[in-house]
């Protein structure tokens, strides 16, 4: 669905077209018409700056970020009913994408058991955001929850079945379970598109597969 802004954006742009106003007229509307996206390019400033500094592997940078956001959102209760108008009538998770971030940088900082708490409040804001719920599947696994862990990593990947991430966090789990018919039929996938699972687990290993949500 697009974003009624944009609809009533462009209708108001044809009328001015039609009726030929002065020249300032039309570069006053464009002006208005880019107005509102600065200002929520503005109101998402600290979420982006999260992200950056994760990418760079600054979880401490990264986490005064989101804590930030967190807390502005908080303040603003109006913040999610304008989302819509600002992602072409999609509604992005920005909270629990924040949360889930956070738990990230719990898992740079060796804290599996806060990023579970993060990776869950992710997910009581949003049910279906996928990342959050294979985050829950990697703390679960690092807190020795094996059988949890492979639950929310079947969740997962039920959710989004081309989730890369969570395929190959179940089938390093089946593998160590030694269930390996099952690991096989879960990575298959993988190998039709000629992709090396052995390879792809072991960096899975090293990384946890996850980077910012």
């Amino acid at each position: 669905m697009v974003a009624p802004a944009l609809i009533a954006a462009l209708f108001l742009l044809l009328v001015l077209l039609l009726v030929r106003p002065a020249g300032w007229v039309l570069i006053l509307f464009l002006f208005l018409l880019f107005l509102p996206g600065r200002w929520w390019h503005w109101k998402t400033r600290r979420f982006r700056r999260g992200l950056k500094r994760l990418k760079r592997g600054d979880a401490g940078e990264a986490r005064s970020e989101f804590e930030a956001f967190l807390f502005q959102v908080a303040r603003e209760p109006n913040f999610r009913r304008v989302q819509p108008y600002f992602n072409l009538g999609r509604s992005y998770p920005y909270v629990a994408a924040a949360q889930a971030n956070l738990g990230v940088c719990d898992l740079h900082q060796g804290q599996p058991g806060d990023a579970l708490k993060r990776f869950r409040a992710a997910l009581e804001e949003e049910p279906t955001w996928v990342p959050a719920r294979y985050g829950e599947a990697v703390a679960l696994k690092a807190l020795g929850q094996r059988a949890d862990a492979e639950a929310a990593a079947r969740a997962a990947l039920e959710l989004r079945p081309s989730y890369l991430a969570a395929r190959l966090m179940l089938g390093s789990l089946l593998r160590q379970d030694g269930r390996e018919a099952a690991a096989a039929e879960i990575l298959a996938p993988v190998a039709e598109e000629g992709r090396d699972p052995d390879a792809l687990l072991q960096a899975l290993d090293h990384q946890w597969g996850i980077g910012e949500m």
